[in-house]
């Protein structure tokens, strides 16, 4: 059972730092593009890391996700996320997940 909610644990943890990544990576983005940038980076840690889970890049989760981060102040709909702020708990969030995981999310924005 422990195993089980670990899971649950796991993936939503993921999913919160790959979207604190890309904001930290790129402050000014829109929530629009931040929550398709989101799923795209979710669906291929899903195809590299074995997560076989199709709400692991649901539109519906991190349009969820994204909507409570505006509605805390973290972002606006037009982007000004502030970057010491999204990086501070993109490390603590970084700090949960695997190594090779947190790799797979910081090389998503790498070429841009």
């Amino acid at each position: 059972t422990l195993q089980l909610l670990a899971a649950g644990a796991r993936e939503t943890l993921q999913r919160y730092a790959i979207t604190f990544w890309l904001l930290s990576a790129n402050p000014s983005i829109n929530r629009s593009t931040l929550e398709k940038e989101s799923r795209t980076v979710a669906q291929r840690l899903s195809v590299l890391h074995g997560i076989n889970a199709p709400e692991f890049f649901d539109k519906a989760v991190f349009s969820s996700l994204v909507l409570t981060l505006r509605d805390e102040g973290y972002i606006s709909d037009t982007g000004d996320a502030e970057p010491a702020e999204t990086m501070k708990i993109y490390q603590m969030l970084a700090d949960l997940i695997t190594s090779d995981v947190r790799l797979t999310i910081e090389s998503a924005t790498q070429g841009e």
